[in-house]
């Protein structure tokens, strides 16, 4: 028996692999590994960073610039490719054993050094199985919500993916494809996906160097994410204002710029595009640019326009792009496993697509670098981990981002008149209605960067959820539509009976596809909606989702139910079995039930005079939804 099994990389490539049904398949690393000799004095078994190409590393730009350094030091762009030790590590490697499907894997450190061994635990199994091995973790990508691990493969510098990632969340390893938005998940090990995908946009000057027969020689300039990424190469620049901490430098060469890029000094558009170097969903626009990238790396240098390299995808545009057919005959559901049908970003990660189809992009001066900053000021109260969080400039989380260019809202006469609204509420800050959650990754919704306003008839074209109905989870669409149109004069479209007599929020959980259910179930767990909505009608709900097709969701679902009052002690196994599962669900209904604190009797909430659940009106919903295979490429 043959199944498939599909393998992701952050940068929104998707590769198919076929393997055996035993549901361990290493075929990708497994009958490459070697003896290997260490007689070799350089690194060979994994990627090396080597200042070429004007290259010097952030190490030698912090004589000179100490607090951008330290910065810097403390963002998570630092941490998004790191190698293995004490300090970088966060993941569980004291002898933690994780069994699954009659393997365990255990994760151990040995001598600063990092390792993942597989044991196979069914011996008698008729199944294709793999011997006992052991694997040497040689690289990390990721630190603030999930850190994933690669080993050597013993084929050079080509690395693959162990099978499973931490999740800071749990404290805990879970599968590998358990934190996408994906139908299914197997166990695989990827090889090669690091040095051909992640490389892309967790590194600084990525060379993945590739070649047919020995695989990749794969070299970086730096590790993660540092100044040079978004300065340029700074070799020229440090020997011209007499740094003699370059190994092997004089100060008579002049290679590159003298100048180094200062984004927040360009172009709103050539600031934005470089972070969206990185931030897009982008290919290059021919086979030859593609092998210049193998060799030689990315042409592209801050300061340049990004779409002389490679070709930024905007639904809709561009059709007739050489380019774009050839990506759309190899994947006829590119578009939608990225945006919304109207074109809205859908997945995390693609922040420049979004900024992109922003009226205050195309028709104003908004930049990324108008809500954000690589450094905070030194006299920034903030404690650094808080800015990091979404490296803010500060007073971001409020108005004044807006405010910046609508100075009428400074006025709170005006802010509340256009609003309707009071003033210091959650439904006056201007970004939870104009740039609400919509957006998936990371195993949570985040805020869509393409400004927009709400409308219901939207949300009927495309699925998406609008502003009003993710703040106030307990009204129909119905509701909705009244109030855009009294207020702003918005033309309400036709409804059925279900859309206005049923909460929207119940009607997405039940019957939506599995990214609106990811995006609603968030929601039941955010505090401005939990606030305005109540939560003493939530948690049967959230009971759905725990027992979700998604993994993804069922961890959704969970997190939200543990900010309810009465279910923060709530034991549940999100990757567990399905028995689990359905145990689980059932007991938080039951408590649910129990509980003497009742819900008022409500219609649009499915519950009725008795203050129990209308379970057949539930059912029929439930039994609406569709649910066709989404698969969402972070």
């Amino acid at each position: 028996m043959i199944t498939t099994v599909f393998n992701w990389g952050c940068a929104g490539r998707l590769t198919r692999t076929l393997v055996p049904s035993a549901i361990l398949v290493w075929l990708t690393v497994w009958g490459m590994l070697t003896d290997r000799s260490n007689s070799t004095k350089e690194i060979d078994n994994r990627p090396i960073a080597k200042n070429t190409d004007g290259y010097i590393s952030s190490d030698n730009c912090r004589q000179c610039h100490e607090h951008h350094y330290d910065t810097w030091h403390a963002s998570h762009h630092r941490t998004m490719t790191q190698l293995p030790t004490k300090d970088s590590v966060i993941a569980d490697f004291d002898d933690k054993i994780v069994s699954r499907a009659g393997y365990d894997f255990r994760f151990f450190h040995k001598d600063g050094q990092y390792f993942m061994a597989i044991k196979n635990t069914a011996p008698d199994s008729k199944s294709n199985q793999v011997p006992d091995q052991t694997f040497k973790i040689v690289l990390s990508t990721g630190a603030h919500h999930q850190q994933a691990f690669w080993c050597e493969t013993g084929n050079g510098r080509t690395l693959a993916k162990i099978p499973f990632i931490w999740i800071n969340a749990e404290k805990r390893w879970v599968p590998y494809g358990s934190i996408f938005f994906i139908p299914k998940s197997g166990l695989t090990m990827h090889a090669g996906m690091w040095n051909s995908n992640c490389i892309k946009c967790h590194v600084v000057g990525p060379q993945p160097r590739k070649d047919s027969k020995s695989g990749f020689d794969t070299q970086v300039a730096e590790f993660g994410i540092s100044c040079e990424a978004c300065h340029g190469p700074g070799e020229a620049h440090a020997l011209a204002h007499g740094s003699d901490t370059i190994e092997g430098k004089s100060g008579q060469q002049t290679l590159g710029k003298l100048d180094l890029v200062n984004p927040a000094k360009l172009s709103h558009q050539l600031s934005s595009q470089t972070c969206g170097q990185c931030h897009s969903v982008f290919e290059f626009y021919d086979e030859d640019s593609k092998q210049d990238f193998n060799r030689e790396g990315f042409a592209f240098r801050p300061g340049d326009k990004l779409t002389d390299s490679r070709h930024v995808f905007q639904m809709g545009q561009n059709k007739d792009l050489p380019i774009v057919k050839q990506t759309l005959e190899r994947n006829p559901k590119f578009y939608q496993r990225q945006f919304w049908s109207d074109g809205m970003v859908r997945v995390s990660g693609r922040e420049y697509n979004g900024l992109l189809e922003t009226a205050c992009y195309q028709r104003g001066k908004m930049s990324c670098l108008s809500c954000h900053e690589m450094h905070p000021s030194e006299n920034d109260t903030r404690d650094k981990p808080t800015w990091a969080d979404d490296q803010l400039k500060s007073k971001m989380r409020g108005n004044s981002a807006c405010i910046q260019c609508h100075e009428e809202y400074k006025s709170e006469t005006q802010l509340v008149a256009h609003t309707h609204h009071p003033a210091g509420s959650s439904g006056s800050n201007c970004y939870n209605c104009h740039m609400p959650h919509t957006t998936l990754g990371l195993m949570k919704a985040m805020r869509s960067h393409t400004i927009d306003s709400p409308n219901v008839a939207t949300t009927l074209e495309t699925g998406r959820p609008n502003a009003c109905n993710l703040c106030h989870l307990d009204k129909t669409l119905a509701w909705t539509s009244e109030r855009l149109s009294d207020w702003y004069k918005i033309s309400p479209p036709l409804l059925n009976e279900e859309q206005r007599q049923v909460a929207s929020s119940v009607r997405w959980l039940l019957k939506g596809d599995a990214g609106q259910r990811g995006i609603v179930g968030w929601h039941f767990g955010w505090e401005s909606a939990q606030e305005i909505s109540g939560t003493n009608w939530m948690a049967p709900y959230l009971a759905e989702l725990l027992n979700d097709s998604y993994d993804v969701v069922r961890f959704i679902g969970f997190h939200a139910l543990k900010k309810l009052p009465d279910f923060a002690d709530v034991e549940y196994d999100y990757v567990g079995s399905k028995q689990i599962r359905q145990r689980a669900s059932k007991n938080v209904i039951e408590k649910w039930n129990e509980l003497t604190q009742r819900p008022l009797p409500s219609a649009p909430l499915m519950i009725g005079s008795n203050q129990r659940l209308m379970i057949e009106e539930i059912r029929a919903i439930r039994k609406q939804r569709k649910d066709p295979p989404i698969v969402l490429v972070e």
